[in-house]
């Protein structure tokens, strides 16, 4: 058979890892599951019986059974090979999937309408109940749009825009008494009604009955990894966002929500721009402690705050915790996120901090 479905071993993560470099902006998700050693991990391989080679052709990772993230590049028919893969690979994947009933497929347009294909079409068929269109957005490095001093280029509307946004952040940073803590289990009960809004608003479809008890002891859970922040005026959260996952050059950022009262107020851009502060400084420390190394595998999860207009310091650690881990070490390139199509809110925002548009991402529930 010209296609198979291997498990991907332990050894075999750098080469898979190597196999993303080029995509990890649309696959963050993906790269994170290889790089904490998930063992529900999957790779597509080609076997050319004329050369008697092999060649890796694409991954994808099931996290709990239920979220399927992958990497086709060959769903995007951009060469003859593609095109073959594409065709090869359309039986085993049904096989390999008739066991198997992932809730959501997460991730860039082609591979994800491919995967639907497939689910569709095995022999106990499975038909997607929502599919949520999203923008890929991804910043480009850090550093050069963590200020707002970029914003001055554009123009009309938009220059207006940023002008109230500028205007916003300085009145934070100047004794306007808020702050950013990275929220530990300790923040549950003061952000659990920012969390229940988002879920509501931005990501469980209408159709779907899960009650607030399943999301909160979700977000119970996510709490305990360490990657959430708020942002607080005096002792009342009006915003938070999480840092969902960390590849090797990337860093996926989810979750961005500011209570109705505080929109328009350049709120969630304030705590944005701290988050992507906090990991530029982060990583400044430890390239400075580990003569030159860069690695962006995620903040401690010791909690913290930042006073505004001070700049804090949270150490970064890798996935095991051990600073002399070994992984492939690259240079931290940029943070991505994915906004509704149809949010024009979140899509200015976005874009008046540096993010530009880098492709469709689905989310289709089942």
């Amino acid at each position: 058979m010209p296609i198979v479905i291997k498990p991907l071993l332990p050894e075999q993560g750098e080469e898979a890892l190597l196999f993303l470099q080029p995509y990890e902006s649309e696959c963050v998700n993906l790269a994170s599951e290889i790089l904490r050693g998930a063992t529900d991990c999957w790779r597509v391989i080609y076997n050319d019986e004329a050369s008697q080679t092999k060649t890796l052709a694409g991954l994808f990772a099931l996290r709990k059974k239920r979220s399927l993230f992958f990497c086709l590049p060959f769903a995007k028919y951009k060469s003859a090979f593609d095109k073959k893969v594409c065709s090869e690979a359309q039986r085993p994947l049904m096989e390999f999937f008739e066991s198997r009933e992932p809730f959501c497929v997460n991730g860039e347009a082609a591979g994800a309408i491919f995967l639907r294909n497939i689910l569709k079409n095995k022999k106990s068929p499975m038909r997607p109940s929502v599919t949520n269109k999203y923008f890929l957005m991804v910043s480009g490095q850090a550093r050069a749009n963590s200020g707002i001093e970029s914003l001055s280029q554009d123009s009309g509307e938009e220059n207006q825009e940023a002008s109230q946004n500028k205007k916003a952040v300085h009145t934070q940073n100047s004794g306007g008494g808020l702050r950013v803590i990275q929220a530990t289990a300790a923040d549950y009960e003061s952000l659990l009604p920012l969390e229940l809004g988002y879920q509501r608003e931005e990501v469980v479809p209408d159709s779907f009955d899960i009650s607030d008890a399943a999301l909160a002891a979700a977000f119970k859970h996510e709490l305990g990894q360490g990657l959430t922040f708020a942002l607080y005026d005096g002792g009342r959260p009006i915003a938070k966002a999480r840092v969902s996952a960390c590849g090797l050059r990337h860093c996926m950022l989810g979750g961005v929500y500011t209570i109705p009262s505080e929109r328009k107020k350049g709120r969630a851009s304030f705590l944005v721009r701290q988050i992507i502060a906090l990991f530029e400084s982060g990583l400044d420390d430890q390239r400075q402690n580990s003569g030159g190394q860069n690695c962006s595998q995620g903040l401690n999860a010791g909690g913290g705050s930042i006073d505004s207009g001070k700049t804090g310091s949270f150490g970064i650690a890798s996935d095991s915790g051990k600073p002399g881990d070994s992984r492939p070490s690259l240079a931290f390139d940029s943070f991505c996120l994915y906004a509704k199509q149809e949010n024009a809110a979140a899509l200015a925002l976005y874009k008046l901090l540096g993010f530009t548009s880098r492709g469709e991402y689905l989310l289709v529930y089942y």
